[in-house]
């Protein structure tokens, strides 16, 4: 297994659950928090794209 992809897939998860605790803090609060939402984007197109170019290595 390569570093860059095991580096790869855990800094995505990391910000896939800092977004859905910052989104789940921010429903329980009652305010929208867009940030949170674009997080959760970003890790899912991470995670994506890191078992996309694992298959061509």
């Amino acid at each position: 297994m390569n570093i860059p992809f095991m580096v790869g897939i855990g800094v995505a998860m990391i910000l896939l659950l800092v977004g859905i605790i910052g989104l789940m803090a921010s429903k329980k609060k009652g305010i929208p928090n867009k940030w949170a939402l674009w997080l959760i984007i970003f890790a899912c197109c991470a995670l994506v794209s890191a078992v996309i170019n694992y298959q061509f290595i």
